[in-house]
């Protein structure tokens, strides 16, 4: 009796962990001639959503709309732009949304920047005076400064503005002319890196610097890696442990695929950095996503070939994007991805050509920094992405594979190329969520092992609505905070039981929970 009764209480335990509800639902309508939104969740402090409207009264008008926790509207305002003024990119730090503009084409044009509380509505405006001709390629935002990265004469440059001055100040540090920035991130101490992968006589290596919040020079380290990969992406994490990860995919000398995933653990100075490579076939799950039978052959070859003490290389495209503190070292997770070239270039829009204008206001909804991907990524000309997989995968505090999993993703393009699957952490399970044109799909794993897999259908607020139209390639799922997640997008709905409007057209935000 008492092990029956165990029995009971595990079963009940642990299938609670696993209820997925949508709880609250946001819609704000959009016409077919509106400009898409960017959609931010900002942690405890709600969600934050924005667009530029391309309508000019006195000025270029911005909508900006913040949510609570609950997806209520706080408040829902229009913000006047000088017209000339050119969108560059933005960021969000400590409640506040920053929006950075450029006045004109020119590089060598002032900024404006402009700080939006998320729960008052207080702009703060910022006029900054600027005789750098930069190639803006990264922004992050500190506590009380903004760091730009990008390239004067092909050389990286850092500049730094202090909030509330009227200029920006070049920050210290010499970079090797034609040397790529590939990673600018904020810490959570206020400090910031920047990774640069640059070029020598004996090959090519990483070279990591952290900065203090007011631009003063804090660690510098170079990571060698091996001479018979080349790199083609990187990220850093925070502190971990008092060490920094950098992490990324490499691929073969003249290769613009991916074969596998490097981490390397930079250590002080006067230490050995640890640098690891994993090769796809190294992970279990990796071939997961493929039909049964092509699946079965790699892994046979793979078997053979490791057999007779040969490498197998199985090149593919890769995106990395993030790497996750865990009690035993680092989580991080990757996603399988295609680009497309031929010629798909918005929402709503099929094969064919459109105007620059048209591509660039498609785009602006998922761009979360001023570039494109990576030129080491050499997806420039790709008009959009489809996504086959996502990969999650754990590391010791050594560098060793503890285990891998994944997410076969289906049914997603996007119009960038950004992180599709989301996940959290829960002790040992690990939540991951992606959504399609009209469904939610996640997946819950404890370490290599499955635990639950589902799709829902996108949530609507009636319960006589239906979906009868989806917006291509726009919206996605973010991950919020605690076991909280977002998904949104846009949909057209038909309500036949209205007596009024039975059409509408909407962005919708979902909050998801994992109970």
């Amino acid at each position: 009796m008492k092990y029956f009764l165990f029995i009971v209480v595990f079963f009940v335990s642990f299938g609670s962990r696993a209820q997925v509800n949508q709880t609250d639902i946001y819609e704000l309508e959009k016409k077919n001639s509106d400009d898409y939104f960017t959609v931010l969740p900002a942690d405890e402090a709600g969600v934050i959503i924005f667009r530029d409207t391309d309508n000019y009264k006195k000025g270029d008008l911005w909508q900006v709309v913040s949510l609570d926790t609950a997806l209520n509207e706080r408040w829902n305002n229009e913000l006047t732009i000088d017209g000339k003024y050119k969108f560059k990119g933005y960021d969000l730090k400590n409640s506040e949304l920053y929006l950075l503009f450029r006045d004109g084409e020119l590089e060598k044009s002032d900024y404006h920047l402009m700080a939006i509380n998320i729960l008052d509505g207080d702009v703060t405006r910022y006029d900054i005076k600027n005789e750098i001709a930069l190639e803006l390629s990264h922004i992050t935002m500190l506590s009380d400064r903004m760091i730009l990265a990008g390239y004067v004469n092909l050389s990286p440059t850092l500049v730094d503005y202090k909030l509330g001055s009227d200029q920006f100040e070049v920050v210290p540090g010499f970079f090797k002319d034609r040397s790529n920035v590939v990673d600018l991130r904020g810490n959570n101490n206020g400090t910031f890196n920047v990774v640069t992968l640059e070029k020598d006589y004996e090959g090519t290596f990483l070279r990591l610097r952290t900065y203090s919040d007011e631009g003063d020079i804090l660690f510098e380290r170079e990571v060698q890696t091996a001479d018979d990969y080349k790199l083609l992406s990187a990220k850093s994490s925070g502190f971990i442990d008092g060490n920094i990860a950098i992490s990324g995919t490499f691929g073969l000398r003249n290769s613009k695929y991916a074969v596998g995933i490097y981490l390397a653990i930079v250590k002080p100075e006067g230490q050995k950095n640890l640098v690891k490579y994993f090769r796809f076939s190294d992970f279990e799950h990796f071939f997961d996503y493929m039909r049964p039978k092509r699946a079965a052959r790699l892994r046979a070859k793979l078997a053979r070939r490791t057999a007779k003490g040969k490498d197998f290389h199985y090149s593919s495209r890769l995106l990395l994007h993030e790497i996750r503190k865990s009690p035993r070292g680092f989580v991080l997770a990757a996603e399988i991805y295609d680009p497309d070239f031929k010629g798909y270039y918005g929402p709503g829009y099929y094969y064919g050509y459109i105007g620059q204008d048209q591509i660039e206001r498609d785009n602006r909804a998922a761009q979360s920094y001023a570039k494109h991907p990576s030129t080491l990524q050499n997806v420039d000309d790709a008009d959009h992405f489809e996504y086959l997989e996502s990969i999650i995968f754990e590391l010791d505090k050594n560098g060793e594979l503890l285990w891998d999993n994944s997410f076969k993703i289906e049914d997603v393009e996007t119009n960038t190329l950004e992180q599709v699957v989301q996940f959290s952490m829960e002790g040992d399970l690990i939540n991951m969520i992606y959504k399609t044109d009209e469904e939610l799909r996640f997946k819950t794993i404890q370490e290599s092992q499955l635990v639950e897999e589902k799709n829902l259908p996108i949530k609507l607020i009636n319960e006589y609505d239906k979906i009868i139209h989806t917006y291509k390639g726009t919206g996605k799922s973010e991950y919020w905070y605690g076991n909280n997640f977002l998904i949104w997008g846009y949909h057209k709905v038909e309500n036949k039981v209205e007596t009024e409007k039975r059409n509408r057209s909407v962005l919708f935000v979902n909050k998801v929970v994992f109970d």
